[in-house]
């Protein structure tokens, strides 16, 4: 178990705890078994690579994130040509209306990668040729979502001049509306996790029987695959450490320490399980000292600018804010503290 990776994992969870788990070609095969799309015979996604490469705006990537994926295309005419997979995880909790909007412009910033490729590593004497793009939204959210819909749409008499508007119809996998039994039969392992995922917010017992259930089954993944096996493993710990209430944890840490049956799957489970408590022990230091700041602070220089207060409670660093308490010891004036982004 990578423990920097964990930590990683838990701090970063809202934002990149689904994108990790899409960069697994394993886990994308079963994602897109979910919409009901069948590429076997077109592309060969086990040797898929993940491109390190986000199109989503820095306005949205509070609320959504993406993953891009290159697949080799087998059919014989394709030559050395790819299919360019295009996640987007949409993880706000509530429909984005303008999506065929931004999805558009996604995938055209996909097409345009591509260009400044060729132009950076082929040359502008080799025939330009762009390889296609296959868009997915990936819904987690809790609001009733039916479909992402077109941007003829979202035109004033957009049907009176669809000719001229370019559309894009993407796979679309709505997690809240989908049925257990086929997340769970037709999803693969990681149909199982994102049960999970769909019961977040079930009530405690609820939830920790279904935790204690899909640990049991995750179990079964054969020893060849223990890097998949971690992942889905450190995803959860990170699900139970955000979404569930801090009361309940231990117990649901308890509940999956107890549905781990290989000795080796329950060593890495008790280590996960000390760095979380390790995080969590940080998690209060932090909090101490963004409060102790605030306090002391309001009492000797009285009511603090709003951007102060927020800088202080964005700050993720211990040993930042022990040196503005140190500064704070001997400051004449708040300047003096040099509390700054």
């Amino acid at each position: 178990m990578d423990r920097a990776r964990l930590r990683d994992i838990i701090r970063n969870f809202p934002e990149n705890g689904m994108k990790r788990l899409l960069e697994d070609p394993g886990n994308v095969c079963d994602l897109l078994a979910l919409t009901g799309r069948n590429l076997e015979n077109d592309v060969d996604l086990e040797r898929s690579v993940s491109v390190k490469e986000t199109f989503v705006k820095r306005s949205y990537q509070h609320t959504a994130a993406d993953v891009v994926l290159r697949a080799p295309l087998v059919a014989e005419r394709a030559g050395k040509r790819n299919l360019w997979i295009y996640i987007l995880i949409e993880h706000q909790s509530r429909p984005e209306v303008a999506m065929p909007l931004r999805l558009l412009e996604y995938v055209l910033e996909v097409y345009r990668f591509q260009e400044r490729e060729w132009k950076q590593g082929r040359g502008l004497h080799v025939r330009f040729c762009l390889e296609p793009v296959l868009p997915v939204v990936f819904y987690t959210g809790t609001r009733r979502w039916d479909e992402v819909g077109t941007l003829v749409d979202l035109v004033t008499l957009g049907e009176r001049f669809q000719n001229e508007i370019p559309v894009l119809h993407p796979l679309f996998l709505n997690l809240p509306a989908l049925n257990p039994a086929v997340l769970e039969s037709e999803g693969g392992f990681f149909g199982w996790v994102l049960r999970l995922v769909q019961a977040r917010k079930s009530r405690p017992g609820v939830f920790r029987r279904l935790l204690g259930r899909i640990v049991r089954h995750l179990d079964t993944i054969p020893e060849a695959d223990r890097f998949r096996w971690e992942a889905f493993l450190e995803y959860i710990h990170a699900l139970v450490y955000h979404e569930r209430h801090l009361a309940e944890q231990p117990r649901l840490q308890r509940e999956i320490e107890a549905s781990v049956a290989k000795d080796t799957h329950r060593l890495e489970v008790c280590r996960m399980v000390k760095t979380i408590a390790e995080d969590l022990m940080d998690r209060g230091r932090l909090e101490t000292a963004r409060a102790t700041l605030i306090r002391l602070l309001g009492v000797r220089f009285g009511e603090i600018p709003e951007e102060t207060v927020a800088i202080i409670q964005a700050a993720s660093d211990l040993e930042r804010l022990n040196t503005w308490l140190d500064r704070f010891a001997t400051a004449d004036s708040l300047e003096d503290v040099g509390i700054e982004p």
